[in-house]
């Protein structure tokens, strides 16, 4: 490395150490700020409303999943039948699911108080029709002059301490990143024990998100072909009783059980 090239990579560093005080001190200020209840009762609504309507297509969060655990069939079979809503998720799991629910409101609320977004900018489902695809940032917020896709996370304490980043947070932050066109962005991580945080700023590089970019185009391709010839993705579980199975919210779909294939009307 040239003497032109390590002084780039200190001011780089300079600047993202600076960039993260700014960030910390102004998160900081937010618990100082009065409540909003107009704009955070309008925002607790339109979250309400969003999530107790039956679920369509893709989901951002799915094209994340490792090699071994996505299923093709589930996605196109996702674009064409009824989900199973939930039922199929273990109470242990549920228990974390809306914990984390709590947190997360906890911050929009906060990020409202401060003015640093609306209602309407946290937890918001989008929706890119090209690729049937919904997307849903946990905040899009303004520090200054620059706008940020937020992710909220949380840890145990053991966790947390020890933690120097958030590899799946920072996964999906930066396929938030690419779907909004906002090339900034932060993995907010709470601890669960003293609510201590941490910040992990993300950088902005669309090669790493070429897999899902590709599983997307695969599956219309194959959402086609089922229109088309009738011909559906092949399994990938044995059996309809295996775990990896039980736990799939297309199962009923995908082995015409319980409720079936039900249509979307969409």
């Amino acid at each position: 490395m040239g003497v032109l090239d390590k002084i780039k990579q200190e001011r780089k560093g300079i600047k993202a150490n600076t960039e993260l005080l700014v960030v910390e001190q102004t998160l900081n200020k937010l618990f100082f700020c009065e409540p909003n209840p107009e704009e955070e009762i309008k925002m607790l609504k339109m979250q309400y409303k969003q999530k107790n309507g039956d679920r369509y297509g893709l989901h951002a969060s799915s094209m994340l999943a490792s090699e071994k655990e996505f299923c093709y069939r589930q996605q196109v079979l996702s674009l064409f039948y009824k989900q199973i809503q939930g039922e199929n998720i273990p109470i242990g799991l549920k228990r974390l699911f809306e914990e984390g629910n709590f947190i997360g409101e906890k911050w929009q609320r906060l990020f409202i108080r401060g003015g640093l977004g609306k209602a309407e900018d946290m937890d918001r489902s989008l929706f890119w029709p090209e690729y049937d695809l919904s997307y849903t940032p946990d905040a899009i917020i303004r520090i200054g002059k620059k706008r940020y896709v937020v992710e909220i996370k949380s840890q145990n304490t053991f966790t947390f301490k020890k933690a120097n980043s958030h590899p799946g947070g920072m996964k999906q932050l930066k396929f938030y990143m690419y779907l909004t066109g906002i090339h900034r962005g932060f993995v907010l991580v709470e601890d669960k024990n003293d609510q201590s945080f941490k910040i992990y700023i993300a950088e902005h590089d669309p090669a790493e998100l070429d897999t899902y970019i590709e599983r997307l185009e695969y599956i219309q391709v194959y959402k086609e072909r089922f229109q088309n010839k009738k011909k559906m993705v092949k399994r990938l579980c044995k059996r309809d009783n295996i775990k990896r199975a039980k736990e799939c919210n297309m199962r009923d779909a995908c082995w015409d059980l319980g409720m079936g294939r039900v249509k979307l009307v969409i």
